[in-house]
Parts: structure tokens; C-alpha cells; sequence
């Protein structure tokens, strides 16, 4: 049986947002995307203008201090890997009626469920297309689940903890620094 690879990337950003949420939520990252392992620099997610393809090299400037970051590895079978390609591709084709669920997300630091239609927060996308591929068993409603979370399902090995020039750097994404 072929296996592939999905990632999950823990980020800081150093904005307020982030700030606020580090102190409620007390783990140190706070954004978390979904990456395939054919395109290292490419991560799914949503932030406060919706649904978003990152391309994490647009967050390397030279006057901004890198961004704390944690990557998780998954293995997962070829269909599942299919169904998780085929499911961003549906996010990426709605990208103009997709909206940051800011309701969800204060509900859900609550501990209260709530699912609105075309609205995600982050961690609550991630985990759904986890949950929806069958990629991995939730714990708990996919709108409850928060960046800290990822570190408890089952399957996920840390692949790399530092920050996204260094985890950049590793992938062969960045030139290796000079000796």
C-alpha cells in the first residue's frame, strides 16, 4: 500500500490577534494550515479575509524576526490523499464566498460547537478536512478544535520545530545559509 504525506503547520504571527490568543489559549502557536507533500511552500488555511493558499515565503522579509513555527507529518493512503487534494480544490474554486468564522472561534475558546455554513477559523478547516477525508478520528467537533489540539490525534509526528526559515531551509525550499 502506497502511503503519502500531509503536514500540518503550526505558526505565531506577531500581531495582536495572535497575541490574544497565545494568553487564552496558553500554547504557543496559534494559527494552524494543511500542506500536501508534493509543494512544501503551499499551505491551506483561513485567516481573517477568508479562505487563503499560502505561500509561506511571502512571510520572509528581512525586517520581520521569523516566525516561530511547528510542522506535523501524517502518513496517509493514497484515497485519502486524493479526497484531501480534491477537498482544497473545492475550498480553492469557493474562495470568494468562503469567510473567517469569527463567531465560531470565540465559541469555540468557549467550548461551545457551532458550524456555520461557508465560515471556518483555521484550526476548525484543518481539522474538518482531516475528519471529512478520514484521514484521522476527532476527538471532538471539528469547530472545537484549536491549534493545540493537533498534538493529541493519532498519526502525527513532529517533522520539524523552529522557525519557517529554518523548516524552509530543511525542505530545499531556501538556499542553505552560508558557512
Amino acid at each position: 500500500m502506497i502511503s503519502r504525506k500531509i503536514f500540518i503547520l503550526l505558526t505565531r504571527m506577531p500581531d495582536n490577534g495572535s497575541k490574544a490568543m497565545r494568553l487564552v489559549t496558553r500554547f504557543s502557536y496559534t494559527h494552524a494550515s494543511i500542506g500536501l507533500e508534493e509543494d512544501m511552500n503551499t499551505f491551506y488555511s483561513f485567516i481573517c479575509k477568508g479562505f487563503i493558499v499560502e505561500k509561506i515565503t511571502r512571510y520572509l522579509r528581512p525586517d520581520r524576526e521569523p516566525f516561530p513555527c511547528l510542522l506535523y507529518e501524517m502518513e496517509v493512503s493514497e484515497e485519502v490523499y486524493q479526497n484531501i487534494k480534491e477537498m482544497l480544490n473545492i475550498f480553492v474554486e469557493n474562495k470568494k464566498i468562503l469567510r473567517y468564522s469569527y463567531l465560531g472561534i470565540a465559541l469555540g475558546l468557549m467550548h461551545i460547537s457551532y458550524k456555520s455554513r461557508y465560515h471556518y477559523f483555521c484550526s476548525q478547516f484543518v481539522a474538518d478536512i482531516l475528519k471529512n477525508s478520514k484521514a484521522a478520528y476527532l476527538k471532538k467537533d471539528s469547530e472545537l478544535y484549536m491549534p493545540k489540539d493537533f498534538r493529541n490525534l493519532q498519526g502525527v509526528s513532529v517533522r520539524f520545530q523552529g522557525d519557517l526559515q529554518g523548516m524552509l531551509r530543511q525542505f530545499h525550499i531556501l538556499p542553505p545559509l552560508p558557512t
